[in-house]
């Protein structure tokens, strides 16, 4: 009888720290991705068509892209596989790196991937070039409907 109240003692003893190790040897960590949250500040490399946007419970990663339509979407619209024809008519699938047209498309890429979310659409291709990551980082941290599209739509 001693002998099965030890076992079990030392299981009892020893599954939480097997468990706490394991979560922290994956490096997990939970990010809140409620449209309702506060962030802070933001951040964009114009160049890059990069953003971040930061809160309390972290920093989201972002890329921007400028292209010749919005996809039948309003702000804030989401699209999945998200294509679209170039200046030269080829149709291709919107990997960030575009700035052809004056339409602006941000996604979260970091800790989670979302779907193309739409921003707005400029009067210029050079305007949509000069603020869409600046407009993709402070949208995200300032306007509603815009968190509502991109956090809505994080891929599973």
């Amino acid at each position: 009888m001693t002998k099965i109240l030890m076992i079990i003692a030392g299981l009892i003893i020893t599954i939480p720290t097997y468990a706490t190790t394991m979560c922290a040897a994956n490096e997990t960590v939970a990010i809140i991705l409620d449209p309702g949250i506060t962030l802070n500040t933001y951040t964009q490399d114009k160049a890059n068509g990069t953003w971040t946007t930061s809160g309390q419970y972290g920093t989201i990663h972002g890329i921007s892209a400028c292209l010749n339509s919005n996809h039948g979407q309003g702000e804030g619209g989401t699209v999945y596989h998200l294509q679209d024809t170039d200046n030269d008519g080829k149709t291709k699938f919107v990997t960030g790196t575009e700035r052809y047209g004056r339409y602006c498309w941000c996604k979260a890429i970091h800790p989670v991937s979302s779907l193309w979310t739409f921003y707005y659409p400029t009067d210029s291709v050079s305007r949509c070039n000069n603020d869409c990551a600046f407009v993709c980082g402070s949208g995200t941290q300032t306007v509603r409907v815009r968190r509502d599209g991109m956090f809505g739509s994080i891929e599973q």
